[in-house]
């Protein structure tokens, strides 16, 4: 039986419920001084004790959500944070980095693009209180010469949890799988090959949803197998696929995604591309949705989906 020892807190003063004072520069790199300002709200909550951090923010007067999903990883003691804007439901690319020495600040650079244009993007953490925060993101376009900083955001903690947002919900695909579930693991050993040996395990699953529906996430419990699992679950309403991304304890990495839909009789099927012991595969997850039971299977192909071969299965049973 695994005791999980707890890996990092640096973002859990995030904790809970804030009010955000928002001002955004109008217009990048064009030597503005004008700035827009605007109130919103954010809630965020930990997972893996404090080693995924996301918030969920809402924009009012915009009528959109914006969400941030930071893992830390264990081996690199470093942290990776991911955007997703509500009115794009993209995945921005991530920026990594850390803490200073002394705790009070948080920087992160990342490579992202603006206009068509490579640019460096930073986000700036600092003035750390149990009732307040100060978070700033700046562009270079020189390589990091230089900085323009281009949003900044004031955190006030509220006691009560945000308003609601009216508008559109874009899909319900994952509500059945909001709340807590018993889970019995089948699971092949190795996932590949021969001879292998099916055997049993027990765990638990916990799963939420942001953005009324369009992002659902899990995080799971393994107690025997050492670890810790998470899937990260975003909605393109463009094409009406999800990918689904998942989230081991002890690499802390964004794993690449799995992309697929519920078909007309309410089966799942997510398929994309992997590796396993060095050998390329593609990876399919099926699930079988349901009130109080629901189901999923994991299986692995090497002849580019010709034949498919089952490696883990979930039977769900719901907890509350």
């Amino acid at each position: 039986m695994t005791t999980w020892t707890k890996a990092t807190g640096d973002f859990d003063f995030l904790n809970g419920y804030f009010d955000v004072r928002h001002r955004t520069l109008k217009q990048a790199f064009a030597g503005s001084d004008e700035w827009l300002e605007y109130d919103g709200t954010t809630t965020a909550h930990t997972y893996f004790d404090g080693a995924i951090s996301i918030d969920e923010m809402r924009f009012p007067t915009k009528g959109s959500y914006g969400l941030s999903v930071r893992l830390f990883d264990p081996v690199a003691e470093q942290w990776s944070i991911w955007w997703v804007d509500s009115r794009t439901m993209r995945l921005y690319p991530p920026v990594r980095g850390g803490w200073a020495a002394d705790g009070k600040s948080c920087r992160l650079v990342g490579e992202d693009e603006f206009d068509g244009q490579p640019i460096l993007c930073s986000y700036e953490w600092s003035d750390v209180t149990a009732e307040t925060a100060h978070w700033e993101q700046a562009y270079s376009n020189d390589g990091g010469e230089t900085w323009e900083t281009n949003w900044i955001m004031d955190f006030t903690r509220r006691s009560t949890p945000p308003p609601a947002l009216d508008i559109p919900k874009l899909t319900g695909d994952f509500d059945f799988l909001v709340g807590r579930w018993d889970m019995h693991n089948e699971r092949r050993k190795p996932a590949l090959g021969e001879p292998a040996e099916w055997y049993e395990m027990k765990s638990e699953m916990q799963v939420t949803t942001y953005f009324d529906g369009a992002i659902s996430f899990d995080e799971g419990w393994f107690p025997t197998e050492g670890f810790r699992g998470a899937t990260f679950r975003i909605y393109n309403p463009e094409s009406k696929t999800w990918a689904i991304h998942w989230i081991n304890s002890l690499r802390g990495q964004l794993e690449d995604p799995v992309i697929g839909s519920f078909d007309a009789d309410g089966t799942g099927v997510f398929e994309g591309p992997d590796v396993w012991d060095g050998q390329p595969i593609d990876v399919r997850f099926r699930w079988t949705p349901g009130v109080d039971k629901a189901a999923w299977e994991q299986s692995f192909s090497t002849d580019n989906g010709q034949t498919w071969h089952p490696n883990w299965k979930m039977q769900h049973t719901r907890i509350s």
